[in-house]
Order: C-alpha cells, then structure tokens, then sequence
C-alpha cells in the first residue's frame, strides 16, 4: 500500500499542475484572442497564431481565425482543464493513509460523473459543426470507459466506507 501512496502522490502533483496549464492556457487564448493583444497573429489563408507571453514565437496554432474555431479551441481546453483537475483529485483520494472516506467518494463521484455526462454534452455539441478535425466519436467512447471504471472503483470506495463506518460502531 506504501508503494500505491507514493504513486498516487506524485500522480496528483503531475497531474494537478498538468490541469493549471490546460486553465491558464485557456486564460491566456481568451484573454489574447477576445482583446486582440500583441501575441496575436493573423497568418495567411486565415489561419491564426497565439505566441508564447513577451514572445514572437508560436504557441498555438488556429486552423481557422473565427468565432466558432475559437469557442471550440476553448471549450475544449476548459473541460481537459476539468477533466484533469478531477483526476488528480482522484489520485489526491489513493495518497491518503485512509482509503476509503466520503470525500474520496465523492471525488470520485465527481470525475466519473465528469466523464460519463459532461464529456458526452460537450463533444457532442462541438460534434455537430466541427471546426477541428477531430474523432469526437472516440473521444466520447474514452471518456465512457474511463467514467466506467471509476463509477465502479466509485462504488467500491462507497462499500469500504460503510464498512469502515460499521466496524467503528463496533468497536
């Protein structure tokens, strides 16, 4: 079990700072591409750049300078920025020397909640115009899979925690 506490710790801090980049960088495209600001490129056939803060150089590349392209550039940024958070949250749950608590359920309520509903919404709502060329299909049938699985190690936590419950009442 020692050695699934330290997995599971540096798993969270890998992953939590792997979720505050997906936030600020989408921050850093709404802020750069709704004010206009210097570290936006127009580039030819209308495409468009977002350059590194106090650069020249190339951050993201849009297929496509338009309102549509950029709410899906961001939609999708913002819910990998939740998505990840709720992950490491999950790890966050699998750190602690106590395994099953409500919180850890509840965390884990919440990312396969994340993934077996708002993905769905979100995916399939971009789906229907796509701007990018993405297989939207699959990444809805991912995130099912993964929503699956922690629904299920969701209801094992839930188990453990009414079992530790009784045996505190016991004893």
């Amino acid at each position: 079990m020692k050695t699934t506490r330290i997995i599971s710790a540096f798993l969270f801090y890998l992953v939590r700072i792997i979720s505050l980049f997906y936030f600020a960088t989408t921050l850093y495209i709404i802020i750069v591409t709704s004010l206009k600001t210097t570290a936006l490129r127009i580039l030819e056939n209308n495409r468009f750049a977002v350059c590194y803060p106090f650069t020249n150089k190339n951050f993201i590349l849009g297929s496509e300078y338009n309102l549509a392209y950029i709410i899906e550039m961001v939609v999708t940024l913002a819910f990998y920025s939740l998505f990840f958070f709720g992950l490491s949250n999950v790890f966050k749950a699998f750190k602690q020397t106590k395994l099953f608590t409500c919180k850890g359920v509840f965390h884990l309520k919440a990312f396969y909640i994340t993934n077996l509903l708002i993905a769905p919404i979100v995916f399939g709502i971009i789906s229907i115009q796509p701007k990018e060329d993405f297989p939207y299909l699959a990444m809805i049938v991912a995130h099912a899979i993964i929503g699956i699985f922690a629904f299920f190690i969701a209801a094992i936590f839930q188990q453990g925690v009414n079992l530790q419950t009784d045996q505190d009442l016991i004893i």
